[in-house]
């Protein structure tokens, strides 16, 4: 009862705190230049989520738990937290994108007046948000903070770190010379990944050539050789000094390694398609944060981004939870659009830590992503990878053992070799979604009705999939429905759509 009231408590601050409605035209005071009224809506925002800040902080019920050097840097902010405004605004700001953009391009008082209520009213909630995100931790806080990238840190900077302020932006130094030149060795096309999920045969009839994977991870390599005329211009959430609606130079530079790896598995499977890198972490600072908040805003910011800029399919290989609600209503927004979401169901890594693995469950989607599991070969037999999170909405499993990736090529203390992980079983099925809907285009009709297309792939792969190469009569919740089988997608795809005609 005492966290409901809580709960109750801040709720009512929220609600207090909502301005009147600033609809009316002629009440905006904007002025009649476009530019003028956006820098003065921009400044109007900064100040009302700088008082938001401050206002709810000096009534927070647990604000006696920040240390006096956290209340005096929450209390100037604004000169004390470089950026603050810039970094939440930019992910805030993509849920509406598309409706900001009209409203700006039009211009005219009326649509900027529509613009100033509802960025103004974003920038007190976000203000909130930052709030709130100061006192939610994980269950298994122990654990966490005595990670070394989280070790030692106060909470504030623990917050900030989970919004990206740690990270590294800087462009590796490749001379021009040897930017592109690196060899991509023979084991990255001969590895057991590609016999195991048919990818070989589906190849013959395409690619991939035409989709775009969003791959939302740490970014990407920009001058490895296996990328090279391989990518569509991507974003950074990690970096943001201007206003969200002003074009802004952004490093998608991968120094985390993940997204390299995630993209160069996409890529096995699916060599001609193309990789939008979108880059929501950096892999190692902003994993296994203390205080999550950021990490979920983030992951879901990505999300609206993909989709708004032309993604066919979203790469997360990460779990997905459905009880976060930013999560929930992202990746309902990419099914609504007929953008599939692939993700991994998460690796019980920690046993030897005392994490025990329910704390690594999490409740996922039904139908609007696909969960994809892991395998391990064994001999000449393909069996479930022990490690996989099992859970009962698995869709199929893909191999996650011994899978040949590529890394950075500035990173000089790593090289491309085999690894294992979850992580790598969902780009595999990302870019079987890939050669399914380069050779199957969906017709308009069926992309305009929300969640048709992604149904139509889910039931594909479930059907198509091989319980009988793991020697399983039924799906179980470690492996779905088995085996992803490319070719055998493939054809089903085509054939379900040409009786669609």
């Amino acid at each position: 009862m005492k966290r409901k009231s809580v709960l109750c408590l801040v709720g009512a601050l929220l609600c207090f705190l909502v301005p009147p409605t600033l609809s009316a035209a002629n009440d905006a005071g904007l002025p009649p230049d476009r530019e003028q009224a956006l820098a003065k809506i921009y400044e109007e925002a900064k100040d009302e989520f700088f008082a938001t800040i401050n206002k709810l902080i000096a009534t927070h019920p647990q604000r006696s738990e920040l240390t006096g050097d956290d209340a005096l840097r929450i209390r100037d902010a604004r000169t004390d937290i470089p950026n603050l405004f810039e970094r939440v605004m930019i992910v805030a700001y993509q849920k509406e994108a598309p409706t900001f953009s009209q409203w700006i391009e039009k211009g005219d008082q009326e649509s900027l007046a529509q613009f100033r209520e509802k960025f103004v009213e974003l920038a007190k909630d976000y203000a909130a948000r930052f709030v709130g995100s100061l006192f939610r931790r994980l269950r298994i806080y122990e654990f966490t903070s005595a990670l070394p990238h989280n070790r030692g840190k106060g909470r504030l900077d623990l917050v900030l770190q989970s919004l990206g302020y740690n990270v590294k932006n800087d462009s590796p130094e490749v001379p021009p010379e040897q930017r592109f030149s690196n060899v991509i060795e023979p084991d990255y096309t001969s590895q057991w990944t590609l016999a195991a999920v048919n990818a070989p045969k589906a190849q013959e009839i395409t690619k991939g050539a035409g989709v775009v994977v969003a791959v939302l991870d740490s970014g990407l390599d920009p001058y490895n050789s296996l990328f090279k005329d391989k990518t569509v211009p991507g974003f950074s959430f990690l970096q943001r000094t201007k206003p969200p609606w002003e074009e802004e130079a952004t490093t998608t530079v991968d120094w985390g390694v993940h997204g390299t790896v995630v993209a160069s598995t996409v890529l096995l499977i699916a060599p001609d398609c193309l990789i939008m890198p979108v880059r929501v972490t950096d892999g190692e600072t902003m994993n296994d944060p203390v205080y999550p908040n950021w990490l979920f805003e983030v992951m879901a910011a990505g999300m609206y981004y993909a989709v708004n800029h032309g993604a066919d399919i979203i790469q997360f290989s990460a779990p997905l939870s459905a009880s976060e609600p930013v999560i929930a209503q992202a990746v309902r927004y990419a099914y609504s659009k007929n953008v599939v979401v692939s993700t991994s169901a998460g690796n019980i890594s920690r046993p030897q830590w005392g994490v025990p693995p329910e704390e690594q469950m999490y409740y996922s989607f039904r139908t609007e992503v696909l969960l994809v599991g892991g395998l391990e070969k064994e001999g000449s037999a393909i069996r479930s990878w022990p490690h996989t999170v099992p859970h009962p909405v698995m869709t199929v499993a893909a191999p996650s053992k011994d899978v040949f990736v590529v890394v950075p090529t500035y990173i000089k203390e790593m090289k491309n070799d085999y690894v294992a992980g979850t992580s790598l079983s969902s780009p595999i099925v990302s870019g079987v979604v890939a050669l399914m809907k380069s050779a199957a285009p969906p017709p308009p009709e069926m992309m305009a009705r929300p969640g048709e297309y992604v149904r139509l792939v889910s039931k594909c792969l479930r059907e198509t999939a091989r319980l009988d190469l793991l020697g399983l009569a039924e799906p179980n919740d470690v492996v779905g429905h088995g085996v992803v089988d490319a070719y055998a997608a493939v054809q089903k795809i085509q054939q379900s759509l040409s009786q669609e005609k």
